[in-house]
């Protein structure tokens, strides 16, 4: 199984050519070139491990099929199929589906969640309101080392190295800020949806597989675990094929599985 990488990055590419305005995705944005912080060298190390960063700036869209197992109190589980785009550089996801009574097509974007088409009480996944949660974890996971660059992000590397499940890892912590993109009523910066984050960079792999997402007003915390990266020669990007989204406790501790995403194809 290959990762969301090599699904669509063949035509990342090709030549440009002229489209009518009204057929631009707003999302498929490249980077700020002029914006990009200078990285430090824990988060040089993951992009290089990932593929490096000349490559990610060249990725305006990755786009996959995956399996997903939408998971109930009891452990059971809905099945479905999601088509997923991420737009690293906009920090933003869109998901498909196509359930028994609707399709639905949910969209976060820099902190923007909406559900873009289908009506919410008609799903009868048990995921129910709980889609922005699961689109903003594999989003992160994803897009992991990209999302270290994001300018809201004030990170501190843990000097330490600790020890989970016999893989050493080196935690990034992150504390987050309202963004001029996050905007109420009157343009007001709005808080984040997170507000906390630790990004665990496997000392072995170079890659970050497992993130933690709190935020502290709402106690609202999420693991985001990725697994079976794609091969950097083959694919260019080396991302997770499988991702796991679990609720967790304010101290990273896993309480339940939320999803189960398995890419399959594009």
């Amino acid at each position: 199984m290959i990762g969301l990488a090599a699904l669509v990055f063949a035509g990342c590419s090709t030549p440009v050519v002229e489209v009518p305005q009204s057929d631009v995705n707003p999302l498929a944005a490249g980077p700020d070139q002029e914006a990009l912080p200078v990285p430090p060298d824990y988060v040089a190390e993951a992009l290089e491990a990932s593929g490096g960063l000349s490559f990610w700036m060249q990725q305006k869209r990755l786009r996959a099929d995956g399996v997903v197992k939408l998971y109930r109190s009891d452990d059971s589980f809905y099945l479905t199929q999601h088509d997923l785009e991420v737009y690293p550089w906009s920090n933003a996801i869109r998901i498909e589906a196509n359930e028994p009574q609707a399709r639905f097509v949910w969209q976060l974007a820099d902190g923007r969640y909406d559900v873009v088409e289908g009506d919410p009480p008609m799903d009868v996944s048990p995921m129910g309101g709980a889609y922005q949660t699961y689109a903003d974890a594999v989003l992160r996971i994803v897009t992991a080392p990209v999302r270290l660059l994001d300018s809201e992000a004030e990170l501190y590397r843990e000097p330490t190295p600790i020890r989970i499940g016999g893989q050493w890892y080196q935690k990034i912590t992150a504390k987050y800020s309202p963004t001029q993109n996050e905007v109420g009523v009157g343009g007001a910066s709005a808080a984040p949806y997170w507000t906390d984050a630790v990004y665990f960079l496997n000392r072995e792999e170079g890659l970050i597989d497992m993130i933690w997402l709190g935020n502290a007003t709402t106690q609202e915390f999420v693991v985001a675990r990725g697994y079976d990266y794609s091969d950097v020669e083959e694919a260019g990007l080396r991302v997770p094929s499988k991702v796991e989204v679990f609720r967790a406790d304010a101290d990273g501790g896993i309480r339940e599985r939320l999803a189960q995403l398995d890419v399959t194809g594009n």
